[in-house]
């Protein structure tokens, strides 16, 4: 029977006991595991109740919702591939920033001062981001705005997107493509910390791995997908088939409408039929200030009560801004140490994401069987080695084919990275623990690329990069391995029982 539609709803199962009744709710006698994960006790130890999951069981709805939360993926993929990686933001700090300039020497000084225009304002928005993460996701859970909110930033997205043609090929416009693109990060960066929220209300214990790994794919095949109709449609030949013309750069400023359209199609199915969220505190007053405090009560009781969720934030902090690394820079390694033209280089690119898009499908499965833990762990050893490969074997060969593999298990790792982190968070608090999550990355983003620099600055090659996202890779999974994840690292049953690890 279908739970009744008037009925708010924060996404997480009631949990139940052995005998099929309700158990214990808060105020109970079991106080330890008021705020634990459904199917886990406070200590992550599982419980052997059915798990977090969609409280439905209209199975049509339920797989409407997992399509949907997909295809959100999907859709916003668009911006961080076409936007942000390869095309607008390129557009920016190289045509429009270089615009007027006459002669070698002053077109790269010009082109300089647009990569630090560029990195600046998104260093400001990497700042509102860790601000404003944790704020909003306290304000989801304890006022029930989770969806409403997961709309605004999502529209705000578009919204900026759209606004993008407004930057014209000339040099006087740098500093407005430079904030647009910063405050794009901004609002789909807050709309991520939303939408992984609902990954615990749309899946169980057994199946989010699944369901991540899933979502994870479909950004990447979308990625894939719309960046390959940019080129045809705007790009080549010529200016792209659709023939817009290139002056003042309006094929190029053509595409962020492109890009707005694709991400309204592919996120508005979550915006309308995501689970409803349920208050946490129904009724009480919000004001900025009481949500920074609740945001120090938060930290102070995790470092007090859940210390492990708190290792993990730290940790996954430290090996996320690897993965990140290793996309951020490859295009440069590619050009710079191995000889890649520009059609290599983005013929790299699109094998990568395929790459990725298959090993994130297949990390699901895996981690639905062997648990988020070990997921994590052999992909980020496996990034290691093969970092360590590239390093050592200097060609082209190797680095297409040791390249490739390492892409194959980014998406696993960061699949298993958001599943775990849901079933560590206390139901009730997800949203809060994935602000937390966002701001934690925000806080240390810098070390992946500050490494990368630093090696290449002392070595004076580039190709000696890699070896500061490997260092940085292995001190995430130092800081990883030794904490305590109990079952909540392990496969669970159907039933939310853990896997037998015998």
């Amino acid at each position: 029977m279908a739970t009744s539609p008037d009925r708010a709803d924060d996404g997480s199962s009631p949990s139940f006991s052995s005998s099929g009744g309700p158990a214990a709710e808060s105020g109970s006698s079991r106080p330890d595991d008021t705020f634990a994960p459904a199917g886990f006790t406070a200590a992550g130890h599982a419980t052997g109740d059915s798990g977090a999951g969609p409280r439905t069981t209209d199975r049509r709805t339920l797989r409407k919702q997992v399509a949907s939360f997909a295809l959100w993926d999907g859709g916003m993929s668009a911006f961080s591939s076409v936007i942000l990686t390869f095309v607008f933001a390129t557009y920016v700090a190289s045509a429009v920033a270089a615009e007027g300039a006459v002669g070698d020497g002053a077109i790269k000084a010009a082109q300089d001062h647009g990569s630090q225009v560029l990195t600046t304002w998104q260093a400001v928005g990497a700042v509102a981001v860790a601000l404003l993460a944790p704020l909003l996701g306290n304000l989801a859970d304890s006022g029930g705005g989770r969806n409403a909110l997961l709309r605004i930033t999502t529209l705000g997205t578009v919204a900026v997107i759209a606004l993008m043609p407004l930057v014209a090929l000339d040099s006087d416009f740098l500093t407005l493509g430079a904030i647009l693109i910063a405050l794009a990060v901004v609002f789909s960066e807050l709309a991520g910390v939303f939408v992984n929220s609902v990954l615990p209300e749309i899946s169980t214990p057994a199946n989010r791995g699944r369901v991540s790994g899933t979502a994870w794919a479909v950004g990447y095949w979308g990625s894939i997908v719309c960046l390959a109709l940019v080129l045809v449609l705007f790009v080549m030949p010529g200016t792209g088939l659709l023939g817009i013309t290139g002056d003042d750069g309006w094929n190029l400023r053509a595409i962020p409408i492109f890009v707005a359209i694709w991400i309204l199609v592919g996120t508005l199915p979550l915006m309308i039929w995501a689970p409803r969220h349920r208050a946490r505190t129904p009724g009480a007053g919000w004001n900025p200030v009481q949500g920074y405090v609740s945001i120090v009560k938060h930290v102070r009781r995790a470092l007090r009560e859940e210390p492990v969720m708190l290792m993990y934030l730290v940790a996954s902090a430290v090996y996320r801004d690897g993965l990140g690394a290793v996309f951020s820079i490859a295009g440069v390694l590619a050009a710079n140490a191995y000889g890649f033209s520009t059609v290599e280089v983005i013929i790299f690119g699109i094998a990568a994401n395929l790459v990725a898009g298959f090993g994130v499908f297949i990390g699901g499965w895996i981690d639905d069987r062997v648990g988020p833990r070990p997921v994590i762990i052999g992909g980020c050893v496996g990034i290691i080695v093969l970092g360590l490969v590239v390093l050592v074997f200097g060609s082209a060969a190797v680095f297409w084919v040791a390249g490739l593999a390492i892409c194959l298990f980014v998406g696993p790792v960061q699949s298993a990275s958001r599943n775990l982190l849901t079933r560590l968070s206390r139901p009730g608090r997800e949203t809060e623990n994935f602000g937390l999550y966002a701001t934690t990355g925000r806080a240390l983003g810098f070390l992946g690329t500050a490494a990368f620099a630093l090696t290449v600055w002392i070595s004076g090659d580039t190709r000696t990069g890699i070896l500061g996202i490997v260092l940085v890779m292995a001190l995430g999974l130092a800081a990883f391995f030794p904490i305590p994840l109990g079952a909540a690292g392990r496969a669970v049953k159907a039933d939310g029982a853990p896997a037998s690890t015998g």
